[in-house]
C-alpha cells in the first residue's frame, strides 16, 4: 500500500490557486479598505491578485504569493530617457 505524500484538501493551505482561471501564480494586493487593512490580518487572511486572470481574492497568509512590484513613476521614465546618450547616425 502506497503512502499519499498529502490529501488534496491540505494543498488549500498550501498553495494559492485562482478559483477563476486554475492558475496557481499570484501577487499581494495593497489593502483597500478598514475591512482589509485591520480585520483580515486578525483572521489571518491578506488580499492577493492572480497572475493571469487579475482577480482579486484573500488568501492564508501562510500560502506564499510573490510580492508587488512599485510601478516606474512617470518622472523618473522622462528622466532615464533624457539622460540616455544619443546613439543615431545621421
Amino acid at each position: 500500500m502506497a503512502l499519499q505524500s498529502s490529501p488534496s484538501w491540505s494543498r488549500f493551505f498550501e498553495e494559492f490557486y485562482c478559483r477563476w482561471c486554475g492558475f496557481q501564480g499570484a501577487y499581494r494586493s495593497r489593502p483597500r479598505s478598514f475591512f482589509e487593512r485591520y480585520v483580515l490580518p486578525l483572521l489571518l487572511l491578506r488580499p492577493v491578485r492572480c497572475e493571469r486572470c487579475f482577480h482579486r481574492t484573500y488568501t492564508l497568509s501562510t500560502i506564499p504569493v510573490l510580492e508587488r512590484v512599485a510601478p516606474v513613476r512617470k518622472a523618473a521614465q522622462s528622466e532615464a530617457a533624457e539622460s540616455k546618450p544619443d546613439t543615431r547616425v545621421a
